[in-house]
């Protein structure tokens, strides 16, 4: 195997060493290292092809696995993870292709964004309660009647 493909294969390694990546992710990484190191672009090519070979790049995987953590962790709309994963370089294809066969509950989605800030938001008044959710909400992505929907919800099951 050639030297460079070698040294670009344990770059990528120490790369996903930290989370998993998308191809788009670690092909952007080496092209960065690429000044230091000389690489080439079959050389890339190749580190690429290899690590999809092991399995350690799998695009259709990390979209999975991407929207399971942020819904879990960090609620957004279905929007918003489009447009983030669409920075990570996945295809719109995937994309479409993933959010087609997992429909997602916006409305509780939204439920549980404002359930994750029940505390802060109860220790305000009234209006500015309404204010504060919202206008959490929309930068999280959901539109302004899910967000009303949720909201309604949240202090019905206050």
């Amino acid at each position: 195997m050639d030297n460079l493909i070698v040294k670009a294969l344990n770059l990528a390694y120490f790369f996903l060493k930290f989370r998993a990546r998308t191809e788009k992710e670690i092909e952007r990484y080496l092209e960065k290292k690429s000044p230091r190191f000389h690489f080439e672009g079959n050389t890339i090519q190749e580190t690429i092809k290899q690590l999809k070979e092991q399995g350690y790049i799998n695009d259709k995987k990390f979209v999975s696995m991407y929207v399971k953590d942020r819904t879990l962790l960090k609620p957004r709309s279905t929007f918003l993870l489009q447009r983030e994963l669409s920075h990570l370089g996945i295809s719109k294809d995937l994309i479409e292709e993933y959010f087609s066969e997992h429909e997602m509950d916006e409305s509780a989605l939204a439920l549980k964004t404002l359930n994750m800030r029940r505390t802060s938001l109860l220790r305000q008044s009234e209006k500015t309660r309404f204010k504060k959710a919202i206008s959490y909400l929309l930068r999280k992505g959901f539109t302004y009647d899910i967000a009303k929907k949720a909201f309604a919800d949240f202090l019905e099951k206050r």
